[in-house]
C-alpha cells in the first residue's frame, strides 16, 4: 500500500490499472482457494503438498493489497493504480530472506493523495489495517484448512503461519508499517 509511488523504498516492475490488477487478484485468490482445495483431494502427497503449498502462496501474494482497495472504496477512498515489486518492508528480513522478498511479486494500491485530505480519520485507519488484517486471517485460514484436511504437512503449515503472521504484524507495527499508519491515522 503506498501514499504515492515516490515515498516508498519498493522497486515496483510493473504498473497495472485498477482493473487489472483487481482482476489479476481476485483470480490469485480463487485459483489459491481451488488448489487448497484440491490438495485435500486423495492424490499422491507430492501433489496434495505441491498444491497445499500453492494455494497459501497465492493467497499470501493476493489478499493483502486487495483489501487495502476493497476496505479504501467502500470508506471512499479512491485510488490510481497498484504497482507490482518487491515487498516494502524487505529490509526488515535477514539478507538470504531480504534477497528473495525484494523480488516476490507484491502488489502495491496507491491512493489517489488529493481526496485522501478529506477522508475521515477512522476511514484512513480502516484501509491502512485491513491489508494485514487480511493476510493474517486469509493465510490463516488456508493453513488451519490444509490441517483440518489432513494434508501431508498441513500441521507444519500451521505453526509456520502462526510464527510468519505474528512476525508480520510485529514488522508492519513498526514506522512505515500499515498498522503504524493506522494508528497515525487516528491521531490526527
Amino acid at each position: 500500500m503506498s501514499n504515492s509511488p515516490g515515498k516508498s523504498n519498493r522497486k515496483a516492475r510493473q504498473v497495472l490499472s485498477i482493473f487489472a490488477g483487481n482482476l489479476i487478484q481476485g483470480a490469485g485468490m480463487s485459483l489459491g482457494c481451488v488448489s487448497l482445495w484440491f490438495s485435500a483431494q486423495p492424490n499422491s502427497v507430492p501433489v496434495r503438498v505441491t498444491a497445499m503449498i500453492a494455494g497459501y502462496l497465492l493467497i499470501y501474494l493476493t489478499s493483502h493489497s486487495s483489501a487495502h482497495y476493497v476496505v479504501g472504496r467502500l470508506c471512499g477512498i479512491r485510488f490510481t493504480h497498484y504497482s507490482v515489486g518487491g515487498s516494502n518492508h524487505a529490509s526488515s528480513y535477514p539478507p538470504v530472506m531480504r534477497q528473495i522478498f525484494e523480488q516476490l511479486p507484491f502488489f502495491a494500491a496507491h491512493i489517489d493523495p488529493q481526496p485522501l485530505k478529506s477522508v475521515q480519520p477512522a476511514a484512513k485507519a480502516l484501509m491502512f489495517g485491513a491489508g494485514i488484517v487480511s493476510t493474517v486471517l486469509f493465510c490463516s485460514l488456508a493453513a488451519l484448512f490444509a490441517f483440518r484436511a489432513n494434508v501431508p504437512g498441513g500441521l507444519i503449515l500451521l505453526i509456520v503461519n502462526v510464527v510468519w503472521q505474528v512476525s508480520s504484524l510485529i514488522v508492519e507495527m513498526r514506522q512505515g508499517g500499515d498498522l503504524a499508519k493506522a494508528a497515525k491515522a487516528f491521531r490526527f
